[in-house]
């Protein structure tokens, strides 16, 4: 994928994360980081997050991300091939996978953006904990669960939000790694700020966060 496009992708996964203002959302991901993740988390807690993948819903989210982040038709098409073809979402359901989280679960999917977040602010690599990258999606699912919101959405609510959520995420990660492997430290500091300032619209700041046995736990 081209830097251009995922510079513009950033700048608007920072606006969209900056505007998430619902303050029951915003303290139930406070309450998840200000304490370790416990052993096990309620069966029923898991089921009221998880949802039915709908083709439909994710055609949608599709053409809504790509003309959301396509600012010419060379973006637009060049999108359409990452995007539209379902790549992108494939990929990110094998990261999921790999941490041992469900890809149709929003609180897996919320706990992967914060995990991958938290790699591109402080420029760490979460694969040292495996352990940590298992217990965060233990410390999110029990308070997001307690959200009479989030636990209301419908199953295409849920998809929808959780595949808007995975395109940002993947978005951040891809342009990481790009300029990770172009040596692009002023390209990196900008992505790192950015990615920070929009988990701080949501009430956590990742460089005061550590990955530890129990999860992302704020020091």
């Amino acid at each position: 994928m081209r830097a251009a496009i995922l510079m513009y992708a950033l700048l608007f996964m920072t606006v969209v994360n900056a505007s998430d203002g619902d303050a029951a959302v915003q303290r139930a991901l406070q309450q998840a980081v200000s304490q370790p993740a416990p052993a096990q988390v309620d069966a029923r807690a898991v089921e009221a997050l998880s949802f039915r993948r709908d083709p439909a819903v994710s055609e949608r989210v599709q053409q809504e991300t790509i003309q959301a982040f396509g600012r010419n038709p060379q973006q637009v098409a060049d999108l359409e091939k990452v995007i539209g073809s379902g790549e992108m979402l494939r990929q990110f359901d094998v990261i999921l996978r790999r941490y041992g989280y469900d890809p149709t679960n929003l609180g897996d999917v919320l706990a992967a953006h914060l995990l991958i977040s938290w790699e591109v602010v402080n420029d760490r690599d979460s694969a040292r904990s495996p352990e940590g990258q298992r217990a965060v999606r233990r410390q999110l699912i029990g308070p997001l669960a307690a959200v009479p919101q989030v636990v209301g959405m419908s199953d295409a609510a849920k998809q929808a939000q959780a595949e808007r959520t995975a395109y940002l995420t993947m978005v951040s990660a891809l342009s990481y790694q790009t300029m990770k492997k172009q040596g692009n430290r002023e390209a990196l500091a900008a992505l790192s700020a950015g990615v920070r300032k929009g988990l701080q619209g949501n009430g956590i700041d990742l460089q005061r966060v550590e990955l530890e046995v129990g999860g992302l736990i704020a020091r």
